[in-house]
């Protein structure tokens, strides 16, 4: 019993040993791997609270002998997941990303959102978030204005998209943003050859002014801003310019003190110019002569005019767009041939022949880029501007 009782005894002594030094060779290991891991998962937007943080800022302090840094991403991240939230607009790491390659990101993958429900893309989100802090709003507008391709045709809709969904700028923002772009008439003809920053200021303007109202309308349209869009429409300016230029005034003009103030600054006569390219065979030209007799007969009014249709003849038109069957913001021609929306809503609008029985088509001339829907619709089916 005694040599039976020696045996278990030095047995178990040496088994415990063994376990003994096992723990000791991979405790390291597991500690290293838990190190590293914690680390890996600083670099994304946790669902952590404050506690948290501190007892894994504590635990990476123990552990930092031992623990080695893990390598950068490799891959970069998907634009369309959204963020995990947890620590809000304000954490530090999400302000620290690249602001151009998140438009730039936007850009690339708003085309492929069709469906109102669909989650925003991940880079249009930490946009918005960013926004939230004058610094992070001016950020925000000067990469617009930097990084938008002229020829992409959805980028004035990414810039709308971005900016009417940001919250509203303070007025220190706007001042700050004015004397970042230091815009006159001077500034109108510099970089002619590159008429993509033109464009993206005009269409960030446009889109500040609709957004805006009263007093803050007024304050953003100073007298450089003023002249700085009034030379954009001379024809030296790139026709896209020249466009949203005119459009930008057209919002402005939303309140009644800045339509004066455009009024009087005599731009019904460059208006008249430009109201030939109606007809146009540049798609671009003829946009900029649509939105320029539009202004003459419904804000920019110029004494001795006729109306446009007062004089258009409509003896062989037997169908039109109905302007009494449209919604808010749609611009129609006056023969009711061609309709336009510069609104950030999306405006519908019907034809005043209805269909019934029998085989009809209809054929359409797409003149602009941008998104549009063009079929049939019943007589009760409700326009939603969203």
């Amino acid at each position: 019993m005694i040599v039976v009782a020696l045996v278990v005894f030095y047995a178990s002594r040496s088994l415990f040993q063994g376990l003994l030094l096992t723990l000791e060779h991979h405790i390291p290991r597991l500690l290293g791997a838990l190190g590293a891991s914690n680390m890996g998962n600083s670099c994304v937007c946790r669902d952590d609270s404050g506690a948290e943080d501190n007892v894994e800022s504590q635990s990476r302090q123990t552990e930092n002998s031992r623990v080695h840094v893990p390598e950068a991403r490799s891959h970069p991240r998907d634009p369309v997941r959204p963020p995990r939230r947890g620590r809000g607009p304000h954490e530090p790491r999400r302000k620290k990303q690249n602001v151009d390659g998140l438009v730039l990101d936007t850009l690339a993958v708003i085309r492929t959102l069709v469906d109102n429900d669909q989650e925003p893309p991940y880079s249009m989100i930490t946009l918005h978030e960013m926004a939230e802090t004058d610094e992070g709003w001016l950020e925000v507008v000067q990469s617009l204005i930097r990084v938008i391709p002229l020829e992409d045709p959805l980028g004035p809709a990414v810039i709308t998209l971005l900016l009417d969904e940001c919250p509203l700028p303070t007025k220190d923002a706007l001042q700050k943003l004015t004397e970042i772009l230091n815009l006159s008439g001077a500034a109108a003809c510099q970089d002619a050859c590159h008429p993509a920053k033109h464009r993206n200021t005009t269409a960030v303007l446009g889109c500040l002014a609709e957004k805006l109202a009263g007093p803050a309308s007024i304050g953003l349209l100073s007298p450089g801003i003023l002249e700085y869009l009034l030379h954009s429409l001379n024809f030296q300016s790139h026709p896209t310019v020249m466009l949203f230029a005119l459009i930008a005034l057209e919002k402005f003009a939303q309140t009644s003190e800045n339509k004066m103030t455009v009024s009087e600054s005599c731009i019904t006569d460059q208006l008249i110019l430009l109201e030939k390219w109606t007809d146009n065979p540049d798609y671009l030209k003829r946009q900029v002569g649509f939105c320029a007799q539009w202004s003459l007969d419904n804000l920019f009014l110029k004494e001795g005019r006729q109306f446009t249709y007062e004089k258009v003849d409509l003896t062989n038109i037997r169908a039109m767009l109905n302007s009494n069957d449209v919604s808010e913001y749609l611009k129609i021609s006056p023969h009711g041939l061609e309709a336009r929306c510069d609104a950030s809503s999306f405006e519908s609008v019907r034809c005043t022949f209805c269909v019934d029985s029998g085989v009809w088509y209809y054929e359409v001339t797409v003149i602009t880029s941008g998104v549009m829907q063009i079929g049939w619709a019943t007589k009760d089916s409700k326009f939603l501007n969203h």
